[in-house]
């Protein structure tokens, strides 16, 4: 049969086969119980099982006998499950006895030796000097203890920076010094290991190694040549290789639904493998050149793709449908998944633990499941080609929603249509693409023309994603828990199983409260009030203001350190274009949620101090075509209904990080705001002394340095402010705000907000007040 899926497609016609459904999910709740409890817990489960199926095996009833389906089931079943929890016990205890262990626990920094195991990968947010630039998982080979060498296989996840360690590849030994501390929640890790300096005695990598290294190398150098987001987004649908993928690409499509794009999902190994085998039907080959030719396909791609648990999954079930095509027996795809999963768990028992391994196998036993039926009754009405697209996308995301639930929080009804209008575009990119990575590999100049031809196919791709990243209330929020995964998992099989008129009242009810759901959060009077002028987004322990310039515009004072948390504030505020950023100065809880701030928003111009242009966040700016303005005293601008006056830091001025803060007063026709960034007690005295002492008097004031100890009193009590406004993050580890700061400010303002007690704040003019959103519920 002829689908989207290639060759996870095999079989897809034929009824499913449900006997190793019972074993493989006794063998995935064997390994996650296995992989919580200590390693004699697990044993003795493992040995209470085969003590269970020996029984089984041996009982003999009035109508039993040892062949017949139910028996051999229940004993595969208890099989499956022991075997699964003994090798996960065994795992476990390998890692707590291990030297990596034992380093952890004596702490400070000790010598190892040890094996990348896959591709260093740069760390999340913004570099930051003292801050891990790259995350390298691998395997230590041995580890000096007490100055005693001890022998050592286990996992760790080594923390390091430096350009040395991006070169690293899969299988290369390396020694280091570090850090050895403590993983935790992660029963199969045995440390984090914090890394200064380069890695030393690196060895050679191995020649296949070096071969899928230097074929990725190359796929990144034909894509070269194309723009953004497309040069990023290229080489990860081809071979995962997301080191070129701006991150806000990445929110689109997690927002879409459609990340698994960007994980070389098993969806890729089959179309790939199905491309092989049709090619070797059309030239009519006999079976043996079929079979070796996609074993040679699933080999290859594994080894340029990595072993990701989706295409671990996919290499394991293909193989399966490749032995099937030799053997010349039917493959039933639910029965050679549920294989998959049975045998991918007895070799890798943390696989268990996987979100990738849990969403690949979900997807496809819903595709398995429910794709044919509903082909079948959608293609009454639609085209073949589209119902089963349609039917594709549909059963994918209706089969992982309930495990996407507890890493979004939300559940997306834009994932349907997104993925059904990129699937047959993805089929293409993948088959032109991995020819073309083919053709890098000998004949780089003609790979750096023709890269436009799939390139084409990757714009729609992110077009269709940035679309539907855009598209108001395209998810509706949900429990992100146990609780609310379960729940969503009883309506989906409420609305599976049942039928005819039944189901169309349940649809039509779903329909309706999502509906009324979404129309509630539409309706006016919700957060914020009209009327709003400022606004102090929550951001934890960071700033963000925003100054309200008109409907869907605004001034940006500071983005705070995550841009999830400033992006929300402004997408609650329908913030779309921003005329003006500000970036008061170059500290990570002021600046490193800019990438934030730039998803789906166009910046007019920025100003900062001096010498920002050249930190991480003025060339991701630069990027993006706006060169950071340098601020002085005296400058004087006009966005909207504000007048805003730089009083800070004056020319020439030397002083701490801090104490250079841009300092701005914003005027408007019924208030006015002092926005201080992190300014001290030098920098504050100096205000207070200086020429513009008399524009420190204001409506409302955002405490400087979230309301730290460092504060000049005369300072505070000269802005005579009615409203102040701290930004600060609960529990933070300095103590914000001080209680000497906020005795001043209990004087000085009538009203006192602050974002770790009631969340985001706006302040509204004519006359002037202030509302509170309350805090967000997870923090």
């Amino acid at each position: 049969m002829v689908t989207w899926l290639g060759s996870d497609g095999d079989g897809l016609g034929r009824p499913p086969d449900l006997r190793w459904v019972a074993p493989a999910a006794a063998s995935w709740a064997a390994a996650l119980v296995a992989l919580a409890v200590p390693p004699w817990a697990a044993w003795s489960i493992a040995g209470g099982a085969v003590v269970v199926a020996a029984s089984v095996a041996l009982w003999r009833g009035p109508s039993a006998r040892l062949g017949e389906a139910p028996i051999a089931v229940a004993v595969a079943t208890l099989v499956c499950a022991a075997t699964v929890a003994a090798v996960a016990g065994l795992h476990v205890h390998r890692t707590a006895t291990s030297a990596a262990v034992a380093a952890a626990e004596r702490g400070g920094e000790v010598e190892f030796g040890a094996v990348a195991t896959v591709d260093p990968r740069s760390r999340a947010g913004m570099p930051r000097p003292g801050r891990a630039e790259w995350v390298v998982p691998a395997r230590t080979t041995w580890v000096r203890v007490d100055g005693r060498v001890r022998a050592s296989r286990a996992s760790v996840v080594v923390l390091a920076s430096g350009e040395d360690w991006s070169d690293l590849l899969p299988g290369q030994s390396f020694t280091a010094r570090g850090a050895f501390l403590a993983a935790e929640e992660e029963p199969l890790t045995a440390a984090l290991v914090a890394v200064h300096g380069p890695p030393e005695e690196v060895a050679e990598p191995g020649r296949w190694q070096a071969f899928a290294g230097a074929v990725r190398a190359d796929l990144r150098e034909a894509a070269s040549g194309l723009p953004q987001p497309e040069r990023g987004l290229f080489p990860a649908l081809i071979v995962g290789d997301t080191s070129e993928l701006r991150e806000e690409v990445a929110e689109d499509f997690r927002a879409t639904g459609m990340t698994h794009l960007l994980t070389v999902s098993g969806a890729n190994l089959a179309v790939l493998t199905g491309f092989v085998l049709a090619v070797a039907r059309w030239a009519r080959a006999p079976t043996w050149c079929s079979v070796l030719g996609g074993a040679v396909m699933i080999w290859l791609f594994v080894l340029v793709c990595r072993p990701e648990p989706s295409v671990v999954r996919a290499a394991f079930m293909g193989s399966l449908g490749l032995l099937a095509l030799a053997t010349g027996r039917a493959h039933a795809g639910l029965g050679a998944l549920c294989v998959t999963v049975v045998g991918v768990l007895f070799v890798a028992p943390g696989l268990a633990t996987s979100y990738g391994f849990a969403l690949s196998a979900l997807a496809t036993a819903g595709i398995l499941l429910l794709v044919p039926g509903w082909t079948h009754a959608w293609s009454a009405r639609l085209p073949v080609p589209l119902a089963e697209a349609l039917a594709v996308a549909v059963a994918a995301h209706v089969a992982v929603a309930p495990v996407l639930v507890p890493l979004s929080g939300e559940v997306s009804w834009v994932a349907i249509p997104a993925n059904v209008l990129a699937a047959p575009v993805v089929a293409v990119v993948t088959v032109t693409g991995s020819a073309l990575a083919v053709l890098a590999s000998v004949w780089s100049g003609a790979a750096a023309l023709l890269v436009h031809v799939p390139g084409l196919g990757v714009s729609w791709i992110a077009v269709v994603a940035q679309v539907g990243a855009r598209v108001p209330y395209g998810a509706l929020p949900w429990r992100a828990d146990v609780a609310g995964a379960l729940l969503l998992a009883g309506l989906v099989a409420v609305f599976l199983l049942t039928r005819g008129r039944t189901r169309s009242v349940l649809a039509a009810v779903v329909v309706a409260v999502l509906v009324l759901g979404s129309a509630a959060r539409c309706v006016p009077g919700g957060w914020p009030l009209s009327g709003w002028r400022l606004v102090a987004c929550d951001v934890g322990q960071g700033d963000a203001f925003v100054l309200s310039t008109g409907r869907g515009e605004a001034v940006v004072f500071d983005t705070g350190d995550d841009p999830d948390l400033v992006d929300g504030c402004l997408e609650r505020l329908g913030v779309r274009e921003i005329p003006l950023l500000v970036l008061s100065h170059d500290h990570a809880d002021h600046v490193d949620g800019t990438p934030g701030v730039l998803r789906h928003r166009r910046v007019g111009a920025a100003l900062a101090p001096v010498g920002f242009a050249d930190t991480p966040v003025g060339r991701l700016l630069a990027e993006e075509g706006v060169q950071p303005a340098v601020a002085e005293r005296g400058q004087s601008f006009t966005v909207g209904t504000w007048t805003l006056r730089v009083l800070w830091p004056r020319a020439g001025y030397q002083g701490t990080v801090n104490d250079t803060s841009v300092v701005i007063r914003a005027d408007d026709t019924h208030m006015s705001v002092l926005l201080t960034g992190d300014i001290e007690e030098p920098a504050q005295g100096e205000l207070l002394r200086g020429p513009d002492a008399p524009l420190l008097a204001v409506t409302v004031l955002t405490t400087p340095h979230h309301g730290a100890g460092t504060q000049d009193p005369g300072f505070l009590a000269a802005t005579g402010a009615r409203v102040s406004v701290t930004s600060v993050g609960e529990g933070n580890p300095y103590g914000h705000p001080a209680p000497f700061t906020q005795n001043i400010l209990e004087r000085v303002a009538r009203v006192n907000a602050r974002t770790d007690r009631d969340g985001d704040v706006a302040v509204l003019d004519a006359p002037v007040r202030v509302i509170s959103r309350g805090p967000a519920p997870d923090r």
